[in-house]
């Protein structure tokens, strides 16, 4: 195998999106550039651990979501999110994000960037820094 050949990888993978601040106010959408897909991959399992707690409120809420832009910085897919419409989040306390239902927004393809997003509705929570875990597995 090669140095940088990976598409002999075994097992689940981990790529890490740090979110250094919190993602600015609670009205304004915001999208954040994570990895640079090392390799064709297909997302198993996506977890946000933030540095805070986030609590939830049912009119006025907040979505994260992993977005896949890409090669080209346009793609729209989003693989996985996670609403703040009905469940607290706890500091330091990963939650599991919801994968899209969508079997091909899972596939990811070497050179593609996905990103965090934020989107609120209505005035929305703030989202605290944290770190975004994606588990991939090589295909």
């Amino acid at each position: 195998m090669a140095s940088n050949d990976l598409s002999s990888l075994p097992g689940t993978q981990q790529l890490r999106v740090q979110i250094p601040v919190a993602m600015g106010s609670a009205t304004t959408d915001d999208e954040y550039p994570g990895v640079v897909a090392p390799t064709n991959l297909t997302i198993k399992a996506v977890r946000f651990v933030p540095l805070a707690a986030v609590t939830a409120n049912g009119t006025n809420f907040t979505v994260l979501s992993v977005r896949n832009r890409g090669a080209a910085g346009a793609g729209t897919a989003l693989p996985a999110s996670r609403s703040w419409a009905a469940t607290n989040s706890a500091a330091f306390v990963p939650d599991t994000c919801a994968l899209s239902g969508t079997a091909s927004d899972l596939l990811v393809s070497a050179g593609d960037v996905l990103t965090v997003q934020r989107v609120h509705t209505a005035s929305g929570v703030i989202i605290p820094a944290g770190t975004v875990e994606i588990d991939y597995t090589v295909r």
